[in-house]
């Protein structure tokens, strides 16, 4: 028994994170990438995958998302493999996403998302 009068055997280490347990970020991250397939199109040329294009941060206010969560959403996103941009937008021009995958829980704890890189990116063979 723990000081605080918990069963001490049922802990989670910290370092393994508890899959029970949903992050609302995550929740945040899946209504983000179910909101871009929804607003996005089968592209025959990458072999029927859906792509976005859009203004991500308009899609970020539609959803009612704080502004300073879209970094670390879109950057979790990228970092588990399930979106890519191919092009940049800016002003009036649109970015342009591939959905590769939904993202997951385990994926999502078992993820650091990095700073983007700047450039397009390659689309996976």
């Amino acid at each position: 028994m723990a000081i605080d009068g918990r069963d001490s055997s049922t802990d989670v280490l910290p370092q393994q994170g508890d899959l029970t347990v949903v992050p609302a970020m995550f929740e945040h991250a899946v209504r983000v990438y179910n909101q871009m397939h929804d607003e996005g199109q089968p592209d025959p040329d990458l072999s029927d995958l859906f792509v976005y294009e859009g203004h991500l941060t308009n899609l970020f206010k539609k959803l009612l998302l704080s502004v300073p969560y879209y970094t670390e959403i879109k950057n979790h996103l990228v970092a588990m493999g399930c979106i890519e941009q191919v092009r940049r937008g800016g002003g009036n021009g649109t970015s342009r996403w591939v959905l590769w995958k939904e993202p997951t829980l385990e994926e999502w704890k078992g993820t650091k998302p990095t700073r983007a890189k700047r450039g397009y990116a390659c689309f996976r063979g």
